[in-house]
């Protein structure tokens, strides 16, 4: 038994060893080749060469090693020579004074060359020796203990970075290493690895590096984000170990106005001054582009029903804010990179949404910000853009080739749009309709980030319900005013989403509680709801038998484009929730559903209601209100009301004969059964019709 026990270790011990020979031995050398002093990060073509070739030697041996594993394994002990640092057949090439605990110099020595290299002016070496640190993680994977002091080590050298390089442009050598010492007990804490050892394989990174840069934070977010990308195709057990420590780290990096992290900083930190201001920003901005990568990563959508992680994504709710202060001062950060920035914040609210919205609190915060940093795409006119479905975005919404920069631009903004739209809309109706869910908890009177909010004191219902009217009359009122249909409004929104199928569909499902708003406002006083009435009108105007209706219409009819939907991989689960919990909304509004004029007479009551109560105000475009007729139709040519209801009916009949012969010669991918009984009532219906 303790020979069983003692060969995994002797393997790990052999592993480390094999891999602190090879590294010392073919890369140290072009770190020391120079005295510290005289040392420099910029490299002759032929200097480049050389450490390329050595890069690339390093990188085959270590990926071959897993190749020959199986062989390896059934050799004894005896057929290996030395296999850990303390033994005299091998020892780390470390300074002498350097000592560290729990025996794992070979990692420290190995990590703090690989990443010295890193400071080397050179993109070409920045990107093999990440491919190394990726391959180095591989090997060690299969020895849980020794991986997971990896990942921390790769994470101290991302703090030791940050720290360092505000240190050297704000305060001397002295208080320098007193800050790295320092921030080695913070991001030690609760970790597997002693502060000491933190604190010495810092000290041996700062001699290999010469260069604090933040492009090797970038190089290094680089090759975590790729590690957990293989940890979730492999599903490896190790993924939750990783994403624990990661949240960690990212709690503990600084944060402070005057710390690299923060925008409006950037240019007082910067350290090398040959660089012009332009690719200072541009730096800056692939750093925070970097880490709002992986930490998206961090954050699948396949996450949102995850229980058991919930309390660790909870955690990282008070860094939201931290991380929008990325948006407050980038004048100077190119556009891309600034629009893509923006991009990852709102997908990381979008997916920790799911983890934190059973406080109110945290819901009203997500409100708050995009009210402050995200006014631009939250307000931008819907009519603004003509939409084209064969515009349709390709792959990354900010990809740079391939189409005209006005294109690109146009793209891109109307992307940033439809996220921002859809989180503003799902926060505001979570908050409107919390009246009634005692799963709910708020904490707004204790909350500091809340309690100041114009209209939010202690009633977070009523604030979800005021952020949705304000929305709406800025956004859509002036164009109903205009003489717009509400039908038209209802169709510039779907096409704006059409361009992205996985919004389309996210978007439908959340627009089902609409008529939830209007049900909150008439449980409120009535004094509260004149200053409610854009709130009350998007709920009417968004009636989800109408907007059914207007899909189907902008899909011309074609229960193919259906049945494709239906088994495409990456929506095909929403668009099945979205027909089911429609075709359950028709069989309770049968009338509104074959009539569509029910629609247009709720909107006309409506307005008349509003005319009266408001007789006296001008409306936001300066403009009286009398003569307009809100919501009224002009039925361009001149087809029955009940045309939408037969065009509908065809549609999805033939769904349900294709979906039936799919079903019946097994190609259906999964089961339609629930599908087909919905859409076997919604026959019955049809028949009695």
């Amino acid at each position: 038994g303790e020979e069983m026990a003692e060969r995994p270790r002797w393997q790990e011990r052999q592993q480390l060893a094999r891999l602190c020979d090879l590294v010392a031995d073919s890369l140290l050398p072009h770190l020391e080749s120079e005295p510290l002093a005289t040392r420099r990060p910029q490299l002759t073509r032929e200097e480049e060469r050389r450490i390329l070739v050595a890069l690339s030697r390093v990188n085959k041996a270590i990926r071959g090693w897993d190749d020959d594993e199986v062989d390896d394994g059934e050799q004894g002990c005896a057929s290996e020579q030395i296999v850990s640092c303390s033994e005299e057949a091998h020892s780390c090439c470390l300074p002498p004074d350097h000592h560290f605990d729990d025996g794992f110099s070979c990692l420290a020595n190995i990590i703090s060359i690989v990443v010295g290299l890193l400071h080397l002016c050179s993109d070409y070496i920045k990107h093999s020796a990440g491919n190394i640190l990726m391959a180095i993680s591989n090997s060690l994977m299969k020895f849980e203990a020794v991986w997971i002091q990896f990942v921390e080590l790769v994470w101290a050298a991302i703090h030791t970075v940050s720290t360092c390089a505000h240190n050297h442009s704000t305060i001397n050598a002295t208080k320098d290493s007193v800050g790295c010492s320092s921030a080695a007990e913070s991001i030690s804490h609760d970790t597997t690895t002693k502060s000491t050892s933190i604190t010495s394989f810092i000290a041996v990174l700062k001699l290999r590096c010469v260069n604090t840069s933040r492009q090797i934070m970038t190089c290094l977010f680089r090759v975590l984000h790729i590690i957990l990308k293989l940890l979730k195709l492999n599903d490896s057990e190790m993924k939750d170990d990783f994403i624990c420590l990661s949240i960690h780290h990212i709690q503990k990096l600084h944060w402070d106005p005057g710390y690299q992290l923060n925008a409006g900083k950037v240019v007082s930190i910067v350290t090398d001054d040959r660089h012009s201001l332009s690719k200072d920003a541009a730096q800056f901005g692939i750093v925070s582009g970097s880490l709002l990568q992986l930490f998206c990563s961090l954050f699948e959508q396949s996450d949102t029903e995850d229980t058991d992680r919930r309390d660790i994504f909870v955690k990282l709710a008070d860094a939201i804010p931290r991380l929008a202060t990325f948006l407050q001062e980038q004048q100077d950060i190119p556009k891309s990179l600034s629009q893509y920035s923006k991009h990852k914040i709102l997908m990381l609210m979008i997916r920790l949404k799911p983890h934190i919205q059973q406080n109110c609190s945290h819901i009203v915060c997500l409100l708050k910000l995009l009210r402050g940093h995200f006014q631009s795409p939250l307000h931008e006119p819907m009519f603004q853009h003509s939409t084209k479905l064969e515009n349709c975005l390709e792959g990354s919404p900010f990809l740079l080739s391939g189409v005209s920069l006005g294109e690109l631009q146009d793209k891109s903004t109307r992307h940033l749009q439809r996220q921002a739209m859809y989180l503003f809309l799902s926060c505001s109706i979570v908050l409107a309709c919390s009246g009634d869910d005692s799963r709910l908890k708020c904490s707004c009177k204790r909350d500091q980030c809340c309690h100041k909010g114009q209209g939010c004191t202690d009633n977070c219902n009523y604030f979800g319900l005021s952020e949705i009217s304000v929305w709406f009359q800025r956004c859509c009122l002036d164009k109903i005013l205009d003489s717009k249909s509400s039908t038209d409004i209802v169709l510039c929104f779907l096409q704006l989403y059409m361009e992205e199928d996985d919004m389309l569909f996210i978007i439908l499902l959340q627009l089902l509680d609409a008529p939830l708003i209007s049900l909150a406002i008439d449980k409120m006083e009535t004094k509260w709801t004149s200053e409610l009435i854009g709130a009350k009108l998007f709920s009417i105007v968004f009636d989800p038998v109408h907007i059914f209706h207007q899909w189907l219409s902008l899909l011309h009819y074609d229960h193919l484009v259906l049945v494709d939907y239906l088994i495409s991989k990456d929506v095909g689960v929403h668009c099945a929730q979205y027909l089911l919990r429609c075709l359950r909304l028709v069989s309770g509004c049968w009338d509104a559903f074959v009539d569509d004029s029910v629609y247009e007479a709720q909107i006309q009551k409506f307005n008349c209601k509003r005319q009266r109560t408001l007789k006296n105000i001008n409306s936001f475009t300066g403009s009286s209100m009398g003569g307009t007729k809100l919501g009224s139709s002009h039925d361009k040519e001149n087809k029955s009301k009940k045309q939408l209801f037969l065009s509908a009916k065809v549609c999805l009949l033939s769904l349900k004969r294709t979906l039936e012969d799919l079903h019946k010669k097994d190609l259906f991918p999964y089961n339609p059964k629930p599908l087909l009984k919905s859409l076997s009532r919604f026959e019955e219906l049809c028949a009695q019709y």
